[in-house]
């Protein structure tokens, strides 16, 4: 009988024991909630932050607002940092919704939890426009259905979308290359396209469908991508169009960006155009421009291979709203090359250029090109008011070599005469 009471009661023991664990837990708890608590407090005391106004605090966090895409939920996210350094700073962060309006998805199956995470991040911007970067790997991005719900979801305030492909040697094993982000995109009006390395897509459609899922787009850039689409576009809203990043050409002559879309679309709105690799026939190019016959005022042309001049005093004709122009020769074995271009752009051509930079070896005829400029100068309607020859440091002693007093003449008479010009390495005139 002694034995069932005492076997009894050590049932009861057992069972009472998880509710006494339980409790001293919530104590334990709330022992390390009230001593957070306190060194909040005395950081808000000690804190010399804590003496500002809290309109000079506000302005702090607008200063220091992250100009990218944040991880989310990255807890080194800025955002999230504000988070945890003091009550007043919670507080601050989460009334202010721009924080929140930039964030970045790995483009990996994604569960539920992660993007209600998503959700709840985007909740907090209220109604400011998104500014959204996806990352895929293996040289695709495809998102996984609750990915694309979320895409889905908040496209209607996507004002700016950032598309990453990664590549590595690895990659290889994986050929197909694609990209699929399901649309529309009513509000979007940037799109950034770009891979570490050169990439041609295996569904050449799915690239050229970004655009057409995006009928307000004003701004596009695609970088080390290629592709050759299946059918035509006209893009009635596109202003600035970029293959390729600004000088991304410079340290090598193979870039892996491509103009081949120029065959394929017409851009009536187009404003802007930078290409890094001008890989398309002559007769092509004219093509787009007498299709398009966009009102161009900025162009960026690097040149891997020589063009008629007839055909690039025909190309120039064709852009008489052009008011600024670069031109790039990426390989040095013709110097002379950009003299024959400049020439070209005589006789009518261009008449609003106002700024014309050059990038080209420093060994040239300089008497020829001053002539030139003088020329431009004086027959044209708006004259040329900024002119930039700039070429490699190590090529300064060739260009002192090439430079002969009756030329330097020549250029400092233009300077006089109001020619804003540049000769020599960025920073070194």
């Amino acid at each position: 009988m002694s034995n069932v009471s005492t076997v009894n009661k050590l049932l009861e023991q057992i069972q009472a024991l998880p509710v006494a664990i339980e409790e001293q837990k919530r104590v334990l708890f709330d022992l390390e909630q009230r001593r957070s608590n306190a060194r909040m407090t005395l950081n808000s005391y000690l804190d010399p932050m804590a003496r500002l106004p809290l309109e000079i605090q506000s302005q702090i966090f607008f200063d220091v607002e992250p100009g990218t895409a944040s991880k989310v939920p990255h807890s080194l996210a800025a955002p999230m940092v504000f988070l945890t350094i003091s009550r007043l700073w919670h507080a601050i962060a989460l009334a202010i919704p721009r924080l929140w309006t930039t964030l970045e998805i790995e483009a990996l199956p994604r569960r539920a939890g992660y993007i209600e995470l998503c959700n709840r991040w985007i909740q907090r911007t209220q109604s400011l426009p998104l500014l959204l970067s996806l990352e895929g790997a293996r040289g695709s991005l495809l998102l996984d259905p609750n990915t694309q719900d979320l895409v889905t979801r908040h496209r209607d305030r996507l004002e700016s979308l950032n598309l990453g492909l990664s590549v590595t040697r690895w990659d290889n094993l994986y050929p197909e290359r694609r990209i699929l982000v399901r649309g529309p995109f009513p509000a979007l009006r940037t799109l950034r396209v770009h891979a570490n390395e050169g990439i041609s897509f295996s569904k050449v459609d799915e690239w050229l469908d970004l655009l057409i899922a995006a009928p307000a787009l004003t701004t596009c850039t695609f970088d080390n991508m290629s592709c050759t689409p299946a059918h035509r576009l006209v893009h009635p809203a596109l202003r600035y169009l970029c293959f390729g990043e600004a000088y991304s050409f410079s340290s090598r002559l193979n870039h892996g960006n491509t103009a081949t879309l120029l065959k394929y679309v017409t851009l009536p709105a187009l404003q802007t155009l930078r290409i890094t690799n001008l890989d398309i026939k002559e007769s092509e190019f004219i093509s787009f421009l007498t299709r398009s016959s966009p009102p161009l005022r900025s162009l960026s042309l690097v040149f891997n291979q020589r063009w008629p001049p007839q055909f690039m005093s025909a190309i120039f004709k064709s852009m008489p709203t052009l008011t600024r122009s670069e031109l790039v020769r990426a390989s040095w074995s013709d110097p002379n090359f950009m003299l024959t271009l400049l020439t070209a752009a005589q006789d009518g051509a261009l008449p609003l250029l106002h700024t014309l930079r050059v990038v080209m070896h420093a060994k040239i005829d300089y008497l020829r090109l001053s002539s030139i400029l003088r020329t431009r100068r004086t027959t044209q309607q708006t004259p040329l008011a900024v002119f930039q020859l700039c070429f490699p440091s190590k090529d300064v002693e060739i260009a002192k070599e090439s430079l002969n007093e009756e030329a330097l003449a020549a250029f400092r008479q233009l300077a006089q005469d109001g020619l804003d010009i540049h000769i020599g390495p960025k920073g070194q005139n």
